[in-house]
């Protein structure tokens, strides 16, 4: 058992569930049309919950109607059963997407009614991220400008003032006719990196890109109660364009809060040599966010082709 605990994460490929909002850009300058938003659409579960709310305080409508009474508000993370999907897709304030009939349970209790499918993610964490002793609610879902948004909720802070969040952009936006794309979740415990985080993963179809991004969540002086700050912590961002690529590995050194990034490059040098190179990275966590320590010069080895 070596002294500091490892994990290396490498991006081979996406893990269900899985999430996207994306938009085809128009050759015409003007307002984009219903049909060119791409979106998940949740399927009915039968009896088990299968989604959650990604959004403080959403609105449980009576019909499936901006303007319809209100059956009961939820709270972010909340767990909801889909009943069914309307059949319409609609343009809801900035969003597009479909009404989606729920149920929600408290207390032994069961409300009925009807939820905007950009407040339904499948991605739902609770655990410490602050490390104060409290466990806090995290989510992941879509902006109405196609980043990633990061929600956290602080069981305990006064309800104006528990929720926080952070975006990150989702891979390859500055080469695509396509804004947005798909998103892949996961937690990396404290006990691996030191400080629990959220992995974020983006990996759009139409593009060679892809990029790990890495959130945290902090309170000052680890105050239970008070709502702290989240952060994007680091990118990483990879290549998949032969004869062009590059590779990335992260490994975590848990009990100085530091990660290694190595960086493996496949390239061709223009006269039909194949050009490889390694690059290693040392981060270390400060504030939040991880500060690069000095880089080490990348080594480099030509190949006949």
């Amino acid at each position: 058992m070596t002294p500091a605990l490892l994990l290396s994460l490498l991006l081979s490929q996406s893990e269900a569930p899985s999430l996207h909002y994306t938009a085809f850009l128009e050759e015409e300058a003007g307002p984009r049309t219903l049909e060119s938003y791409d979106f998940t659409k949740w399927e009915p579960a039968e009896k088990k919950v299968n989604l959650f709310v990604g959004v403080d305080e959403a609105n449980l409508r009576q019909t499936p109607s901006a303007d319809a009474p209100v059956v009961t508000t939820l709270p972010l993370g909340a767990a909801v059963r889909v009943v069914s999907r309307g059949k319409d897709r609609l343009k809801v304030g900035e969003y597009v997407n479909h009404w989606y009939s729920v149920e929600y349970t408290k207390d032994k209790e069961t409300f009925k009614g009807w939820l905007f499918g950009n407040t339904l993610t499948p991605f739902r964490f609770e655990a410490d991220f602050d490390g104060d002793g409290e466990k806090e609610v995290a989510t992941v879902v879509m902006s109405n400008d196609f980043k990633i948004r990061i929600r956290f909720l602080e069981p305990k802070a006064k309800p104006s003032r528990r929720v926080t969040s952070v975006d990150v952009m989702p891979a390859g936006q500055s080469y695509l006719n396509v804004d947005g794309g798909p998103v892949v979740a996961k937690l990396i415990p404290a006990k691996v990196a030191g400080v629990t985080l959220l992995q974020v993963d983006s990996k759009p179809e139409a593009c060679s890109d892809y990029k790990t991004s890495y959130v945290t969540y902090l309170v000052p002086e680890n105050k239970p109660g008070v709502l702290g700050k989240a952060e994007n912590a680091l990118d990483v961002s990879g290549l998949s364009d032969p004869p062009n690529v590059s590779s990335y590995e992260v490994t975590f050194q848990a009990g100085a809060k530091e990660l290694t990034v190595v960086h493996s490059r496949t390239e061709d040098d223009g006269s039909g040599k194949e050009r490889k190179s390694k690059e290693r990275q040392r981060f270390v966590l400060r504030g939040g966010v991880y500060a690069e320590l000095t880089a080490e010069p990348p080594a480099t080895a030509e190949t006949q082709p």
